[in-house]
């Protein structure tokens, strides 16, 4: 035995004598005239439905009745499911135990033969993924720039890196393969062509085996090459030949020259071949096929005495019905094939039905646009589910391309239909539960790769198990936690101030100092909440003890699982140990199983999609592992799946759900047949595409060496008939019921327009008439839509009696129905789900309890003095709509006006709009228009601040975006008010001055700002010693805290030495225990000109002017108009009233619609 060869293992079989072979019934006379074949080559035409699979099975049998072995047949198709079929069939009919497998793909059986046959010395090669093949050649193509082997043409060069250009190199690589070409051979046709592209590529194809052939690797072109070469192979190729003594080979118009050139080298011997194909369902044009190859099947394999190869051909469907046969038979018509026997041809095409009386129907349908087509579409397939008993699996609808499934899938899943689209799957990496099992990877390896992204995704996925308020919350916790203990920090540093400044005087003579740890951390800003959760994660004794154990239980638990794991990983733990470590961690993996095993609808199929994708993970782990060695580390690893740019092959065969409606496009469709088909968008440039096939490398131009290496340009004649082929395919489909649909906007004198679509000539090709479907005005079956026509008839006054009663009667049978598990089926019927006849319910729990303190601030004191009705909606219940770009501009404006006030940033424009820049691109705007825009009314913005800042107004800055909580009672309850104060000011006086920026665009009325509640609720924080601590005798600045130069160059950088003399804030206020004294609020509109006017759009390096400020007058010693608004806001919610108030504001109300004060604008459905 050759040394490697693979061992084969028999086991004794107890079963019964297999029955002597009986032909079952139903087989023609044209199946038995194959059965009945003496021997030699024979090429079976067997069109759609023709019962080719049973002939083929039985031939088998025939043979193994005669006394040939099992073993001694090979059978040859595909595909893996066809494979998997014919064996199972095969073994069922033979009726025999098989030692080994009986039907093969053409690439199994290529591998099967590497592995028994492998070359001298050399272990069993390993077969690349398609996903590894593109990888190595995009590493290889980059490796050759850098290398400068080979000498790419100035023409390619532009394109090296690209995607594209891979993708090119593949496809040509694989065809050269399949015309027998070898890297010398393709130098040479790149001479005599005049292609120096080609002959750069032939030197690049040489490197490419040589990679392949030192990693131990071969690709599916070079396996079916390589299997070719053995079978030619005077000693491997004598056994195979001598082993196998009759060959059947399935779908042969699917086969490529290389096919061809291994069946001819292995029936050689005198073995029988035996073909089944069909030449108008030759579709695989672009992957290699040639239907030229059926064609020349009589005359390549001849039989013994030299005469052609003999030709049958199956003359009865079986599969439609005469209706849908009969309009196959009208496209079929107009296929051109030439080259085989007339007779043969003619009876091919002549197919009847096995049943001439069985029902059937064929419609053309056109629509006036896709909307309509779809939603017919749609009304039809659940019309035949419902009314016709036809179950979902039975149904299909097939395309041109795939870009075309989606909005039908969309369509049908809205209306209750369950769909299963067959479509190219995402790479592994981008799948969401092997995505996620390797970033937890890579932040166990490799620490300080945790981002603030991978933090949030982590605790967020199953692994962590958090939810998004959750994770607010804590991120809130965190930054409270972080702002007591800078709080603290800074009280200590102020301690110890003079002895730090003395001993920064010695500093400098010496050297630099240390640098202060917080203003290390005022340069750079206060952390994000996302930045201190991934602090946390990455080391948990950064939580604080305070913090809420339920908050901070994901982040301790996903942090010890990825210290468990990188534990592993240090030990000498492989990859493929830390993932499982990572997916046996949590209890994801049992969640996962009891929703595939028992849930159902989207969650069922999303636990299969994770479970499928994992297993995926693990096989391709597994075989990276042996490919990397046992010292691949888990980063290689990683990125070499993060680096596959689509799916790897399936080796299972792609799942479908046992209970969908199936949407394909029609080369997907081949093989497989419905009862019901719908051919969607069949208009012109559509279907037919009758686009140029054009490839940048010229792949498309390569023919076989015995034909000169060079085929003849395609022909516009040539892609008629690929796309009629096409069409054919997707007609054939069905068994009763075929619908071909079009989009059709032409108008009388039958042209579309500009944008507009004309269906195509294929509709008249299938015969029967084309039906206008623009009157289609479907009545939605669905459960839904039939609950509410019930529930309108059974309140209709003009309705009979008798139909509400009857209305009754079926509502309430349908609110009755449930499933095994008593669950009702059609929630919707009952009379408890129905909010319009519900009552208005109240809460037993209080809005805010009466121990805990009513928390307010100057925006929800404004909503409550507003409208009631719409802070609760907002604070309360969460419903307001989510943050506007307008708020983002407003945050990047405050922040950088923070920045400057507190020393952070210099008061320079420059500075101040690079700034600008590192933030600006995060923010989303609906254009780039828009964005350029805003981004020049933000640097307007700074502009007119520092105007302001520099201005003299006898005050000194004591405090930025300075915090607030300060614990008060009204009307005998507890409040908390809270707030953020821009910028503090105190005069020569002691008095506290309020500065509130606006980035708004409108000013506040004179009569408004008197009243202003912002403005007034800091004067009365103020007031009441919420920012003692700030302006106390004694109290130190804040640190960093800039006092404004005066007169700032637009584009220097002001000198502090020029800044006048400002007041000490320590002799400002008096002693003594009362509270701050408020000396009035400023509104700064930094977006207004102090003219009033709002500021509009500038020309390049117009100057802009100071902005407008709006001054409320200080609050009263005594009781102020604040206090009475405080007091009303705490009675509102403490009686819990809240009632809709009208005014401006409801123009900008998100709940107009729906609120009891505008009745026209809507009604409630409790009316």
């Amino acid at each position: 035995m050759r040394p490697g060869a693979d061992v084969r293992r028999y086991r004794l079989d107890r079963s019964a004598p297999v029955a002597a072979w009986a032909e079952p019934a139903g087989l023609d006379e044209a199946q038995r005239a194959v059965l009945e074949h003496s021997g030699g080559p024979l090429l079976v035409l067997a069109g759609p439905g023709t019962g080719k699979t049973t002939t083929l099975v039985e031939a088998v049998a025939r043979r193994v009745e005669a006394g040939l072995d099992l073993g001694s047949v090979l059978v040859l198709t595909f595909s893996r499911r066809a494979a998997r079929e014919l064996s199972e069939r095969i073994t069922a009919r033979v009726g025999a135990a098989v030692g080994g497998t009986v039907a093969w793909t053409f690439h199994s059986w290529c591998y099967s033969v590497l592995r028994e046959f492998p070359r001298p010395g050399d272990p069993p090669p390993r077969l690349l993924t398609g996903p590894e093949r593109f990888t190595r050649l995009r590493d290889l193509i980059e490796g050759s720039r850098e290398l400068g082997r080979p000498h790419w043409p100035a023409s390619l060069e532009v394109c090296l890196r690209t995607r594209g250009f891979a993708e090119e190199v593949e496809a040509l690589f694989a065809r050269v393969r399949e015309v027998g070409f070898d890297p010398a051979g393709l130098g040479a046709l790149a001479a005599r062509a005049g292609r120096p592209d080609w002959a750069a590529l032939a030197e690049f194809y040489t490197d490419y085996l040589d990679n392949l052939g030192y990693d131990g690797a071969v690709d599916y072109p070079e396996l079916g090459h390589r299997a070719v070469t053995l079978v030619e192979d005077p000693e491997s190729g004598q056994a195979l030949r001598a082993r196998y003594r009759a060959v059947f080979v399935d779908e042969y118009q699917d086969t490529d020259p290389a096919h061809e050139r291994l069946l001819a080298a292995l029936t050689a011997g005198g073995a029988d071949l035996v073909a089944f194909g069909d030449p108008d369902q030759s579709i695989y044009a672009f992957r290699g096929a040639r239907v030229r190859g059926l064609l020349d099947f009589p005359d390549r394999f001849r039989r013994a005495d030299g005469s052609p190869a003999d030709v049958r051909a199956l003359g009865v469907c079986r599969r439609m019905a005469p209706p849908v046969l009969a309009a196959s038979r009208q496209v079929a018509s107009r296929l051109p094939v030439s080259g085989l026997p007339v007779a043969a041809l003619r009876a091919h095409r002549a197919l009847v039905p096995a049943e001439p009386d069985r029902a059937g129907q064929v419609e053309a349908l056109s629509f006036p646009s896709e909307a309509a087509e779809t939603e017919a579409i749609v009304d039809l397939l659940r019309r035949e589910h419902l009314a016709g008993g036809v179950a979902w699996q039975e149904m299909a609808v097939l395309t041109r391309s795939a870009d075309a499934l989606p909005p039908v899938a969309r369509a049908l899943t809205a209306a209750g239909v369950p769909v299963d689209m067959a479509g190219d799957e995402p790479p592994l990496a981008a799948r969401p539960a092997a995505a996620l099992l390797l970033t937890a990877l890579r932040c166990a390896d490799d620490a300080a790769s945790l981002t603030a992204a991978d933090a949030r995704a982590l605790l967020l996925s199953p692994l962590g198990g958090a939810n998004p308020a959750g994770l607010r919350a804590l991120g809130r916790a965190l930054r409270e936690h972080a702002r007591a203990a800078e709080s603290a920090e800074s009280a200590g540093a102020a301690a110890v101030g003079s002895s730090r400044a003395d001993a920064d005087s010695s500093a400098d003579a010496d050297g630099p100092a240390e640098p202060d740890a917080g203003a290390a951390r005022a340069t750079r800003g206060p952390e994000s909440s996302a930045e201190m959760i991934r602090a946390a994660l990455a080391d948990p004794a950064l939580v604080p003890d305070g913090v809420d154990a339920g908050l901070a239980r994901p982040v301790a638990e996903v942090g010890a699982l990825l210290r468990a794991v990188r534990r592993r990983l240090r030990a000498g733990g492989t990859p493929r140990d830390a993932l499982w470590a990572l997916w046996e961690g949590t209890g994801w993996p049992a969640r996962l199983r009891f929703a595939a095993a028992s849930g159902y609808g989207a969650r069922r199929r999303a636990a299969e999609a994770d479970l499928d994708a994992v297993v995926a993970l693990f096989d391709a782990v597994g075989r990276l592992g042996e490919r990397r060695g046992p010292g691949g580390g888990a980063r290689g690893l990683i990125a070499d799946l993060t680096s596959q740019d689509f799916a790897a092959d399936n080796r299972a065969g792609a799942e479908i759900r046992p209970d969908a409606v199936r949407l394909l496009t029609a080369h997907r469709a081949k093989g497989l047949e419905w009862d019901i088909v719908v051919v969607r968008g069949v208009q012109d440039g559509a279907w037919p595409d009758l686009r140029a096939q054009h490839s940048l490398l010229g792949t498309e131009q390569l023919d076989t060496p015995d034909r000169g290496g060079l085929r003849p340009p395609e022909t516009p004649r040539d892609r008629w008939a690929e796309e009629r082929r096409l069409f054919y395919v997707a007609v054939t489909r069905a068994r009763r019921r075929l619908v071909v649909t079009a989009v059709d906007t032409a108008g009388e004198d039958g042209t579309a327009g500009e944008n507009g679509s004309r269906r195509s000539e294929f509709l008249a090709e299938l015969g029967v008439p084309v039906v206008d479907g623009s009157s289609w005005t479907p009545r939605p079956l669905t459960l839904t839509s039939l609950v509410a026509t019930l529930r309108r008839v059974s309140v209709d006054q003009s309705a009979s009696p008798a139909a509400r009663r009857a209305a009754r009667r079926r509502l309430a049978a349908l609110a009755a129905a449930a499933d095994h598990a008593d669950r009702p089926l059609v929630p919707a019927a009952h009379p408890d789900r129905w909010w319009g006849v519900r009552d208005v319910t109240s809460s037993d729990v209080p809005v805010v309890p009466a121990q805990e303190p009513i928390r307010l601030s100057g925006s929800s004191l404004t909503s409550l003095r507003d409208c009631s009705l719409r802070w609760f909606l907002e604070h309360e219940a969460h419903a307001g709509r989510p943050a506007t770009t307008a708020q983002s501009f407003g945050r990047v404006v405050h922040a950088l006006v923070d920045e400057v006030t507190a020393g952070r940033t210099p008061a320079d424009l420059v500075a101040l709009d690079a700034r600008l820049d590192t933030v600006w691109r995060h923010l989303a705007f609906e254009a780039p228009w828009r964005s350029d825009q805003e981004r020049a009314a933000a640097r307007e913005a700074l502009a007119r601040f520092l105007d302001w800042h520099a201005a003299e107004r006898g005050r000194v800055v004591v405090g930025s975006e300075e915090r607030f909580s300060i614990d008060l009672t009204v009307d005998g309850r507890p409040v908390r008010l809270r707030g953020s104060i821009d910028r503090l000011e105190l005069d020569d006086a002691g008095r506290v001055h309020v500065i509130d920026f606006k980035t708004g665009r409108a000013a506040v009325g004179a009569r408004d700002l008197a009243e202003h509640v912002q403005l007034g609720t800091y004067q009365l924080a103020v007031r009441e010693g919420a920012v003692d601590a700030r302006v106390a005798p004694n109290a130190p600045s804040e640190p960093g805290l800039a006092a404004p130069p005066e007169a700032p160059d637009r584009g220097e950088a002001p000198d502090p030495a020029e800044a006048p003399d400002r007041p000490e804030p320590a002799r400002l206020a008096e002693a003594g225990d009362r509270h701050a004294v408020p000396g009035g609020a400023e509104l700064v509109l930094l977006r207004r000109d102090a003219d009033g006017d709002r500021a509009g759009p500038r020309e390049p390096g117009e100057p802009t002017g100071s902005p407008q400020v709006q001054r409320q007058e200080a609050l009263p010693a005594g009781r102020a108009w604040v206090d009475e608004l405080l007091g009303q806001a705490v009675r509102t919610i403490a009686t819990e009233t809240f009632a809709p108030t009208t005014g401006p504001n409801c123009d900008y109300c998100s709940f107009r619609r729906s609120c009891p004060a505008w009745p026209a604008e809507g009604r409630q459905v409790v009316e």
